[in-house]
């Protein structure tokens, strides 16, 4: 019983590492790599511009945005609706950004994209210190059938 799962399991990987080198990922990464560069750089300006729709765009309609606390938003309208009710809370930004830090092709219409973020905001109290926050996230991205790369999946952590 042992053996055969094992034999079974040694396929099932022989198989997905088949069809992944079948992959032309230097092809895919390059047909996404300017669209997740875009979103990435539009992120920072879309907060200081409180321009929520700037910040959504590169979502599909069904992408989902996944919060540090596990919060889900669903879809890029909602994912535009909470930054916008987000932006009046939000405190004069100092710095930011975004760190990609990897990719991965997953599937000929998927990638996986990795890093950390970060956002630096003046302080509410005279003299104090601004304050910093960010973490991990990864993103799930889609080439969708009009050929443009989408967020499905983002989590932040």
């Amino acid at each position: 019983m042992k053996r055969s799962f094992v034999l079974m399991a040694l396929f099932a990987l022989a198989r997905v590492a088949h069809a992944q080198t079948a992959l032309d990922t230097a092809a895919i990464l390059a047909s996404a790599r300017g669209e997740i560069h875009a979103a990435n750089e539009a992120w920072l300006p879309g907060l200081r511009n409180h321009d929520a729709k700037a910040i959504a765009a590169p979502y599909a309609d069904s992408g989902l945005f996944i919060d540090p606390n596990g919060v889900v938003t669903r879809g890029r309208a909602a994912v535009e609706r909470m930054y916008e009710a987000r932006f009046p809370r939000l405190r004069a930004i100092v710095g930011g950004g975004i760190a990609q830090e990897g990719m991965a092709v997953v599937a000929a219409n998927r990638i996986y994209e990795w890093g950390h973020g970060w956002l630096e905001v003046a302080s509410d109290r005279a003299g104090a210190p601004n304050v910093r926050s960010g973490g991990a996230y990864l993103t799930v991205w889609m080439r969708e059938s009009d050929g443009h790369w989408r967020i499905v999946r983002n989590l932040s952590f």
